[in-house]
């Protein structure tokens, strides 16, 4: 093979990388977030859960109704209470990526849909939950830029670098 093909074969490999070459394994499944004082956005389903709740957030069932529309269901909780669910589009997953040099391989299921929740009692709101997938667990060793930014090797959560927990 000419000396200026595999230059350019080269350039074409590492340009495909994506920045992960190595070997690896990570879980995925559901993560869930709640929070007592959430701040709900404008948008349909999009919520903070990290953020403090100001004075000017929704407090009430009927302030949610307006901004977000009808919740897709309603369920009654054995203490009174109604749970009221969005659906936020997007399937939950879960399963197990395989990261063979630079080919990912996902063995993943289905197990639901994405979605965010409310506890409402007497016509305020008490809760919000968030439930989607992510990440979990992984083992790596080589450079994995896009979650590490490095050349090492080690194992983890993902809770553990974004500062969240379950």
């Amino acid at each position: 093979m000419p000396r200026y093909l595999r230059l350019v074969l080269g350039i074409a490999v590492a340009a495909s990388v994506h920045g992960c070459v190595g070997l690896g394994a990570w879980t995925l499944g559901t993560r869930t977030e709640s929070s007592e004082q959430p701040k709900i956005e404008q948008i349909r389903g999009a919520i903070n859960l990290r953020k403090a709740d100001t004075d000017t957030n929704l407090k009430t069932a009927g302030e949610l109704r307006t901004r977000w529309g009808e919740p897709d269901q309603i369920e009654q909780r054995d203490d009174g209470k109604e749970e009221w669910i969005y659906s936020t589009g997007g399937l939950r997953w879960s399963g197990m990526v395989l990261y063979l040099v630079i080919v990912p391989l996902p063995a993943m299921l289905p197990v639901g849909s994405q979605s965010v929740s409310f506890v409402v009692h007497e016509g305020r709101i008490e809760q919000a939950t968030r439930r989607d997938w992510a990440f979990k667990a992984g083992a790596y060793c080589g450079y994995f830029g896009m979650m590490y930014g490095k050349l090492s090797c080690g194992t983890g959560t993902f809770e553990e670098r974004q500062g969240g927990t379950e």
